[in-house]
């Protein structure tokens, strides 16, 4: 794991100091070795942290024996080894042991055509001064994050948005239509950022720089598509066997090893099938909240662990350790990203950097398999495809009538509106049912009236409808994880766990996410991912039923509850003066972003409104505030304008 850095430009020799002073900027990415390249074309910086041959001769930028092709990479192959000893036989000779060199090996001998070969997380930009390309490339599930800027013939690119920004000296300001997009999903949809002119590489994509402008290419998509007829103990199997390959290939590391532990399900069973590898007791790692009860899924951990015999650490957290992490928290996530758990996670994180280097986590394994309670209601989704089915004129009586009878419902409100979209055919996401989010209205009232704020933007729902088309194919519960992969994961979950991980010089690593285990999963039944039983649904049956017997019993009959954090209470009570201070300065009210009025309006409702279904854990109008609290903290940060 590392941080990678670079533009090509006609002026690129000039650039020197600025590469140096960017590859600073992310050192935390790789502390143990840093270099840059500088030829007339390309500038190419990096910041290594050592995992796989420790040895200098390892370092970056490397450079094929010729000299002719130049590397700057982050991640890890998996495969390296395999690939390594089928390149032996073509041949091809090595100085190291690294997977660095294997990567630059296979683009020398197949061209573009080796990234389908390649298995595990990556970003790279390989510089090819005998066709004067470059070309930077994303791993299929977007688990490395790459971002960059095209201004007339210049392309700069970097992991991280603070790097990219230190090579340009231009002002930044905020893309309005990431903004209304982040208001209703509370993160940026690619390749969009939060700042204007930049964008995020897509996973799967790789971009062709050259004389001529950019070319952008995509080398995988997800398939859904059945093909196997297996029974369902068949299916059990190759979910039990192709995981525990998964996780033998992410433990390939000169460097010690530890998970992540939750006590969720997920990570749970990326322990067990670790511990069970192993011979010895591995380290886990576990956050809670001093808050206890669902703050604190410590006790959880514990009987994990205890269970597997593993060495385990853990950290309790209060609100004064939350409101201290904000600043390094908005700093490192580059981008506002409205998940409160990234806290959490940038502490334990920090924890397990004391003892291990590399660390797994059960990410990704509610993408796969249709894990989130709001999957169940995918029969709803189809409620409203026939819905959409009646004529305008009765849909709008019908709903105008219970809206009376219901007293005005918001959730009706955003029924109806759903229901007159052409997206609705598709099944829409669930998350647009709940009242957490912005509407369309809302985010109008929300804007200024200066008519320099009122860019035209499309409905965010609309950014969506290209995901959905190309999900046609598919099953309707498959539709719906098919976008959750494409953009919820990446722009959110994982630019997460990535930043907040690397924080702190550590390597996060997500076995649910080898690309060769998410393909047989997503050929996996329907019934095998959401089953009735009853008058519930068990989500992940498959799963639970694979690793039965390596898991404790409470930990598989859990219901999934995802990481709370007290964040609703905390605004009524420690965070109260901070939301003021923030979201109503002086600064804030000058820069353009929101009418004040109205951010006023939206932090009184979530301080004093008591809203139907509210709890410590989930408020809706608190999750409003929280948005907009993340925004403006980003926005002073990184000086952005919004005008």
């Amino acid at each position: 794991m590392c941080g990678i850095v670079g533009l090509y430009s006609d002026a690129s020799s000039t650039y020197r100091a600025k590469l140096e002073h960017a590859c600073e900027l992310i050192a935390h990415r790789g502390p143990d070795a840093t270099n840059v390249y500088v030829d007339q074309k390309v500038g190419l910086g990096h910041r290594r942290l050592s995992i796989i041959d420790l040895s200098t001769a390892a370092n970056q930028p490397m450079a094929d024996p010729s000299g002719q092709v130049i590397l700057v990479y982050n991640g890890e192959l998996y495969n390296y080894r395999a690939l390594r000893d089928g390149l032996g036989e073509r041949g091809h000779q090595f100085r190291t042991t690294s997977d660095t060199e294997v990567l630059l090996a296979m683009y020398l001998e197949y061209g573009e055509a080796f990234l389908t070969a390649l298995q595990g997380m990556f970003a790279f930009a390989i510089w090819d001064k005998r066709n004067q390309t470059l070309l930077l490339a994303r791993d299929r599930l977007g688990i490395k994050p790459l971002y960059y800027s095209v201004t007339g013939g210049t392309l700069r690119f970097a992991s991280e948005v603070k790097a990219l920004l230190a090579l340009d000296e231009s002002a930044p300001t905020v893309d309005r239509q990431a903004l209304h997009d982040y208001l209703t999903f509370r993160y940026t949809i690619s390749p969009r950022t939060m700042f204007a002119g930049i964008e995020k590489l897509a996973p799967a994509c790789a971009l062709h720089f050259s004389a001529r402008g950019p070319r952008l290419s995509r080398y995988w998509s997800p398939d859904y598509r059945k093909s196997e007829q297996l029974g369902d103990e068949e299916w059990i199997h190759t979910v039990r066997q192709g995981f525990s390959q998964a996780v033998t290939s992410h433990l390939v590391s000169d460097v010690p090893v530890g998970v992540l532990l939750s006590g969720g399900l997920d990570s749970s069973i990326v322990a067990a099938v670790m511990q069970a590898q192993l011979p010895h007791p591995i380290k886990t790692f576990s956050v809670g909240f001093e808050e206890g009860g669902a703050y604190d899924e410590r006790p959880f951990a514990r009987k994990v662990s205890q269970h597997l015999g593993t060495d385990h650490y853990e950290i309790g957290l209060t609100a004064r350790d939350f409101v201290e992490a904000l600043p390094s928290y908005v700093w490192h996530m580059d981008e506002p990203v409205a998940d409160p758990a990234s806290i959490p996670l940038y502490y334990v994180a920090r924890l397990a950097r004391q003892h291990v280097k590399v660390v797994l986590s059960g990410e990704g394994a509610d993408e796969i398999f249709a894990g989130y309670a709001f999957w169940t209601q995918f029969k709803g989704q189809r409620r409203l495809e026939l819905f959409q089915k009646i004529p305008a004129f009765l849909r709008e009586t019908i709903m105008r009538g219970l809206n009376k009878h219901l007293l005005r419902s918001e959730r009706v409100n955003k029924y109806l509106d759903l229901s007159r979209s052409p997206l609705s055919r598709y099944g829409s996401l669930v998350p647009f049912f709940q009242d957490d989010v912005f509407t369309e209205a809302e985010k109008q009232r929300l804007y200024r009236t200066d008519p320099r704020c009122q860019e035209a933007v499309q409905d965010s729902v609309e950014q969506v409808r290209g995901a959905y088309r190309d999900a046609e194919d598919f099953e309707f519960l498959d539709q719906m994880l098919f976008v959750s992969m494409t953009q919820w994961l990446p722009d959110d979950l994982l630019i997460k766990a990535d930043k907040m991980t690397m924080a702190h010089s550590i390597e996060l690593r997500v076995p649910f996410l080898d690309h060769l285990f998410v393909e047989s999963i997503m050929r996996l039944p329907t019934h095998l991912k959401v089953r009735k039983e009853g008058n519930r649904y068990v989500v992940k049956d498959a799963l639970k039923r694979a690793f039965a017997d390596m898991v404790p019993p409470e930990i598989i009959k859990r219901e999934k509850l995802g990481f709370a954090v007290p964040y609703a209470r905390w605004f009524k009570t420690e965070m109260r003066d901070l939301l003021s201070d923030v979201l109503l300065s002086q600064t804030a009210r000058e820069s353009g972003a929101f009418n004040t009025m109205e951010v006023e309006r939206v932090i009184h409702q979530a301080l004093t409104v008591r809203q139907e279904n509210a709890t410590d854990i989930w408020s809706p109008q608190a999750k409003k505030v929280w948005s907009l609290f993340v925004f403006e903290l980003w926005r002073q940060r990184f000086h952005v304008s919004c005008v």
